[in-house]
């Protein structure tokens, strides 16, 4: 049975997750994401994440995460949070897309229809988009008009996170 976590909503932190890098080497710019999470009452380790990742994959937003203060000045100086684990996954899934055929209205138009689908989101660049497609949504019909779009050359795809395919990538031993 999943556990009960109480969030606290009067403060927020930053936690930095180092970030992997792909076989080409990207992201080049980056070695680092900070996420916004809200710290849970039951320990002063583990948090709630709120943002949607944009370059960090295998989070998503909801998952509840442990983290450790650590000290390293490639990412800042002083102290800062860290990610350690996964304490429980939230059921999001998370994916990226980088618009190629943009519509004269865009970023605007894909925003609208994204959030028309329930999917929440957030933007950098005006053409990159971390989206956050809840629980409460049905996944099957997100994939399949995703991918259509995809496949139509109006973005590039990549998954952060799928919660569905831990079912079928996981091996039993």
């Amino acid at each position: 049975m999943a556990q009960k976590w109480e969030i606290i909503f009067d403060w927020s932190v930053e936690i930095w997750f180092r970030i992997e890098k792909d076989e080409d080497g990207y992201p080049r710019s980056k070695n680092w994401e900070q996420l916004l999470a809200w710290p849970v009452r039951e320990s002063d380790r583990c948090f709630c994440i709120e943002s949607i990742p944009f370059f960090v994959k295998g989070i998503s937003r909801g998952d509840f995460v442990q983290a450790k203060l650590s000290e390293n000045s490639e990412v800042q100086e002083g102290e800062f949070f860290e990610f350690e684990s996964i304490a429980e996954r939230s059921g999001h899934n998370t994916y990226r897309l980088l618009l190629r055929e943009k519509h004269s209205d865009d970023p605007e138009l894909t925003q609208k229809e994204l959030l028309e689908k329930g999917l929440l989101l957030e933007i950098e660049d005006d053409d990159f988009f971390a989206v956050d497609v809840p629980p409460s949504v049905n996944q099957k019909e997100i994939d399949d008009y995703l991918i259509v779009e995809a496949e139509s050359g109006r973005w590039g795809l990549q998954d952060g996170f799928v919660s569905h395919l831990l079912r079928f990538n996981r091996t039993d031993e």
